[in-house]
């Protein structure tokens, strides 16, 4: 079942022990089961919220282009203020006087409370365990709030029992319950209030995240990584170095990271990569010189070859071999970032080495070495 048939059925539930609990409390008069009737109704309430919450969860709208997920968050915390009622209604109880009970419809009474305690921890059960498997906030807080109801009918239990051999206990167990009731609640607040104010994901989400991520090879390091829950959703927004020169190379990582990362936690909404280079020291740039010591008009006529790194003086290589395909080798083994050239190598194989290596082929303007350096420099 999907989120909105859970609460319909959560709505129907409550809505039949209300009934059954009414008539108990007119059979017998008693106050108690008269009180758990209005909780159970208050119950109702809170299941007709929930699934309002879900229904209208996943609209979008051109004002609200992410969707209205934090309905749910919002939804489970009106939950928990009818928790906190419902532990004020159950604390109250306990002060109240002795109730007179009408023995003779005890049995039925009894059998009521019973079917509705089944009921709901029966219904507590499931709807907590569907509302974990969809990641819906609102099934698992309307589950908290069904487990109350089925303590509510424990308390009446004991008390018909008592009645039936003259005692009088249930204060004591109400005022128990009460405060279970309101840890539970305002733990449930502070938790909702903390998604809808964009808190971060649990330390155990985040390092299986980072762990993801670091398990490619390519990336360097992570430089950030902001990892959101609200609505049963998770956000991802984190920004990494790739030891990657090549733009669709670098972006193919990005895409890969994406696809593992939803593919392991299925929770997760988007993810949001920025990438940068890894930056090991300074581009490598590699000016390809003729026989004038001027900028070569093309990769055939290069007779040296002059390598520039993070403002280092000029390594200086003299090829044996004049080839464009061969001098594109050269420059591919020297892992270099640009290359400096009177134009690009005509011969199409010399380009998709290049371009397999991610060497950009800069045509200055200058055929002066230095202020073709310049020209990167200021561009780049």
């Amino acid at each position: 079942m999907n989120k909105e048939n859970w609460a319909l059925l959560s709505v129907t539930v409550n809505l039949f022990q209300s009934a059954i609990k009414f008539v108990g409390a007119i059979l017998t008069g008693s106050l108690s089961m008269l009180g758990e009737a209005i909780h159970s109704l208050s119950d109702s309430t809170a299941s007709i919220i929930a699934y309002i919450s879900i229904k209208f969860s996943e609209k979008k709208h051109h004002r609200f282009p992410y969707g209205l997920y934090k309905l749910e968050n919002i939804g489970a915390i009106v939950i928990g203020f009818f928790l906190i009622i419902a532990g004020v209604e159950i604390g109250k109880k306990a002060f109240e006087e002795r109730i007179v009970i009408n023995k003779e419809h005890l049995p039925v009474a009894i059998l009521i409370m019973v079917v509705s305690l089944s009921l709901s921890l029966t219904l507590s059960f499931f709807e907590r365990r569907a509302g974990k498997r969809l990641n819906s906030p609102t099934l698992v807080a309307d589950s908290y709030h069904t487990l109350t109801d089925a303590f509510g009918s424990f308390l009446v239990i004991l008390s018909l029992s008592a009645s039936h051999f003259g005692y009088e206990y249930d204060r004591y167990f109400a005022l128990a319950i009460a405060g279970l009731i309101g840890f539970t609640a305002i733990n449930m607040l502070r938790e909702q209030i903390g998604f809808i104010l964009d808190i971060s994901a649990d330390k155990e989400t985040v390092e299986r995240i980072r762990n993801i991520i670091l398990s490619f090879d390519d990336v360097v390091e992570i430089k950030r990584l902001l990892v959101r829950e609200a609505g049963g959703r998770i956000f991802i927004d984190t920004t990494i170095t790739i030891k990657a020169k090549d733009f669709i190379k670098s972006h193919n990582i990005a895409d890969a990271i994406e696809r593992k990362i939803v593919e392991e936690i299925p929770q997760v909404h988007s993810v949001f990569i920025h990438y940068e280079p890894h930056d090991d020291g300074g581009l490598r740039i590699a000016v390809l010189v003729d026989d004038k010591d001027g900028i070569a008009e093309s990769f055939g006529s290069a007779k040296k070859i002059m390598i520039f790194k993070g403002g280092e003086g000029p390594e200086v290589l003299e090829p044996n071999s004049r080839g464009e395909i061969e001098i594109a080798k050269i420059l591919g083994n020297l892992n270099v970032d640009i290359v400096i050239s009177g134009h690009h190598p005509r011969d199409s194989r010399a380009k998709w080495y290049l371009h397999r290596n991610g060497i950009f082929v800069w045509e200055p303007e200058s055929r002066n070495i230095y202020e073709a350096i310049s020209e990167i420099t200021k561009n780049v």
